[in-house]
């Protein structure tokens, strides 16, 4: 993962929390795995979206569709202990 996902000129960043929490789980984002975050907040933004979930594979990200930034990550053993509050819209990318 280069830290971005670039679609139609636009790009998703990663917070340095995100990306410490991908590195701290070993994981590495597929080009295809980025095309499918990218669209799914286009997805969101088009609705209205502010703060949105997105779930894609076994990872949550928390994501702030206005600055197009995933603001933090939990992986499959995260999501059992989580409880995402203040969030407006998710997705399934």
């Amino acid at each position: 993962m280069k830290g971005a996902a670039l679609h139609n000129n636009i790009e998703v960043s990663f917070s340095w929390h995100a990306r410490q929490r991908l590195e701290q789980r070993q994981l590495d984002l597929s080009e295809q795995e980025l095309d499918r975050l990218e669209k799914a907040v286009g997805a969101l933004s088009r609705k209205g979206g502010k703060l949105s979930l997105v779930l894609l594979d076994q990872l949550a990200m928390l994501v702030s569709i206005v600055n197009r930034r995933v603001i933090t990550v939990a992986g499959q053993e995260q999501l059992e202990q989580n409880v995402f509050t203040n969030i407006d819209s998710a997705a399934v990318a």
